[in-house]
Formats: structure tokens, sequence, C-alpha cells
């Protein structure tokens, strides 16, 4: 396996100046919203953890979740990971410190699975497959009947990546005929910290929940509870920075007259785990403390923020040149994880955002495959925040970062 590697150490990129996941604040657990959203947030629609905490297992991150989910499907020295070619590193780390094959399939533009492709790769696998991944992006439900059908008639476990989703509508049954989230898969794995203000926090289930007994679990340790509460305290603090989107333009033209670093993309094997995977971690529990907060959480208040902040970069990117929302709509039983923007020059564009200092992420480093879709989203889809933390005042910098950048030309790649 090749890895697509894009080296940012020469770049320069200044720390992002509004946090990219949700920091704790005073409005964060269950108490009365406020007066002027109460109203029409109470008007939204309910929404519920996708498994209820005590049903699950709890990790400190998701990625060590995985690793007992593809051990227990199967995967190792003789048995292989059918992964979605669009990827972080963390899901492939897991497989590797297993000693497992990876392969990949290629997805559709909406990032959906590509059903004739997984049949023949289940049809011609030369290695036996155990687990096939699917990936539910950015919190929108993917449609996994069919993936399931093609996993049972070749004997492969199906675990549902439930990482940018964690919540469904209280009343899913009544809606549609199509399971809810997390629960057609054999195994599902989340990462609640994405959602919630905590400092760690990982799920596996099982749906059948007899394939998860005996799995060993270490405490964090009264240390580590501290630190925590300190890091929870500090990131609150660094969220009362005051942004002037008055400035941007100003900003933009000093930037863009300067020879920044582009970065270097390159590829190398990727026979090795990343720096983001810790073998030690992979018993130990999450946090009392991040378990605390995921029960005091007031749901309500997250689900809707996260809604209307992902209407809010729909407006803002509607008509601007250069860029599409991947996901121009908002169903009604999706809490969106981030929001994904796909730009036409990422060698240009990116390199500005990251330089004002937006907080953006994407999949820059991904396993070299076939798939049209993950070699051209993994430069050019960039993951944006609409965590319930956000302020109006860091929503409109943010936006008017993004449409000023956009709308910038500053000559061809």
């Amino acid at each position: 396996m090749e890895l697509h590697i894009f080296d940012s150490t020469d770049c320069g990129f200044p720390k992002p100046k509004v946090p990219v996941l949700p920091t704790l604040t005073r409005y964060s657990l269950k108490r009365k919203l406020p007066e002027a959203q109460s109203a029409r947030w109470q008007s939204e629609d309910k929404f519920q953890p996708l498994v209820k905490s005590a049903h699950a297992h709890h990790y400190s991150r998701g990625r060590y979740a995985l690793h007992d989910a593809y051990r227990l499907a199967g995967v190792g020295a003789s048995g292989a990971l059918l992964a979605p070619s669009y990827h972080c590193r963390t899901m492939l780390d897991p497989a590797l410190r297993l000693k497992g094959q990876i392969d990949f399939y290629p997805l559709n533009p909406d990032l959906s699975p590509r059903l004739d492709a997984i049949s023949g790769k289940l049809q011609s696998q030369t290695s036996p497959v155990k687990a096939l991944l699917a990936t539910h992006y950015f919190g929108f439900p993917q449609e996994l009947a069919a993936v399931k059908k093609l996993c049972d008639q070749y004997g492969v476990a199906l675990i549902e990546d439930c990482s940018h989703t964690l919540f469904a509508p209280v009343q899913t049954s009544a809606r549609t005929t199509q399971k809810p989230i997390g629960e057609t898969g054999r195994f599902g794995v989340a990462s609640p910290y994405k959602f919630y203000p905590s400092e760690d926090g990982g799920l596996l289930w099982g749906n059948d929940a007899s394939a998860l007994v005996d799995l060993p679990r270490q405490a964090p340790g009264v240390t580590n509870e501290i630190r925590a509460l300190h890091s929870s305290l500090q990131r609150n603090r660094a969220n009362r920075l005051a942004l002037d989107a008055s400035g941007v333009g100003e900003e933009l033209r000093v930037l863009a007259a300067q020879r920044n670093s582009r970065g270097r993309d390159t590829q190398k094997p990727g026979n090795v785990l990343s720096i983001f995977y810790q073998p030690a971690e992979e018993r130990r529990q999450s946090l009392t403390w991040s378990q605390w907060i995921f029960r005091h959480t007031n749901i309500t208040r997250l689900a809707a923020a996260r809604r209307d902040n992902y209407r809010s970069w729909l407006k803002a990117v509607e008509s601007l040149p250069g860029c599409q929302a991947l996901l121009p709509y908002l169903p009604a039983d999706c809490v969106p994880y981030m929001f994904p923007l796909l730009i036409d020059s990422p060698q240009t564009h990116f390199h500005l955002l990251k330089l004002l200092g937006l907080p953006v992420w994407r999949w820059d480093e991904m396993a070299v495959s076939d798939c049209p879709v993950a070699n051209k989203y993994r430069l050019g889809l960039l993951h944006l925040p609409c965590h319930q933390e956000l302020t109006q005042s860091q929503m409109v910098w943010m936006t008017q970062v993004v449409r000023q950048v956009l709308s910038w030309v500053g000559g061809p790649e």
C-alpha cells in the first residue's frame, strides 16, 4: 500500500482562530435554552444518541474501538479489510496494527459506496475479506441495505463507521423503512468527542451483544482526569477571542503578495502506523469527565445549532465561484459533523484560507487508489466546522474569509 502525503511543514500555517471541534461553554450542558432560540429550536426534530452509553464499550478514541471491531471480525494476517477509498489514516491504522491487508472500494461523487465495485472486489478477493467499513460521511445517513446484503453473501462483517454521526431522530421508525444509523452492520463505531465538548471519547457496539464479551478496559486514572478538566477550562478561555471580519480583505491582499511555500505532495509506503495511533491506548476507557459531559450535554441545542450553522454555510457559498457545497441539502434526520466544501483550486485557495487562520481540515494523507472521487477530494474537499459552540461572530468571520478567498483570483495554480 502506498500513501499520498501532503507535507505542510514549510507553509507557516498559524494556529486556527476558531476551534475546529466544540469546546465546553456555559451553554453546553443541560439547562434552559437561550430565550432567543428556545421556541425555534424546540420546534426542530428531536434527536437522541445512536446508542445508549450503557450499551456500548467506551474508548479514548474511535480508532481504538475500530481496532476491536476489526479484530472481532477476523481482520489480521489471514483476513483483509475492505475500506472506502476516501478515508483518514486512523481508519486504516487499526488494520495495520493487526497486520491485516487493506483493499479499497471506490465511491460515488456523493460519497455513497459503489455497489458494482464492491461486488467485484468480493468476487475476486485474493486474501479473504473479513470486514467492510462503510462510513456515514459528515453525519449524512448512507443507505447500507444493499451493502449489507453483499457482505452477508460473502461472509463479511459490515462495520458502520459512525465517527461523523452520533444522533438519530427520536421517532426514526415512523419516518422511514430504512434501519437507523448504526443498526445495519455487525458492529458500529463512533467518536463522541467530535460532537460533545469533551476531551476524548470513542464507542463500540455490536448488534449481537454477545460478540462484545470479555473486552478488558483500563481506567484512565486520576492524573489524566485532572489534566482533562484543566484542558477543558483552557480551551474555553482560548475560545473567547473576538474576531472582526472587516479586516479580512486587507489581510488577504498582504498574504497574496507573499511567496509562501505551498507544501510538498509526495508518496511513501503506507505499511506503518501513523503518529495518531498509540498502541498503549487500545485498552483505555474514555475519561470519566468525558462520559459525564456525554450524559449532561443539551442535545436539543447541540443538534439545532449544528443544523443552523450548516444552513449558514449553505447560504454563504451559494453562487460563490470556485467551489460547491458537496452536500447541498440538510435532511431532517441529519445532525451534521462538518460542512464539506469542494474547491476548484486547492493549491491556491487552501493555503490562503489556512494562512488567514481559518479552521479547516482535509484528508490529504490517503492511500493511493484508482478512485477518481478520492483522488479529487483528497486535496479539494475541505471540512469546515459547524459545531454548536460557534458564536455568531465566529460564523460571520469564517464565512467572510471563505467568500473573500474564493472570490479572489490570484492567477493559475
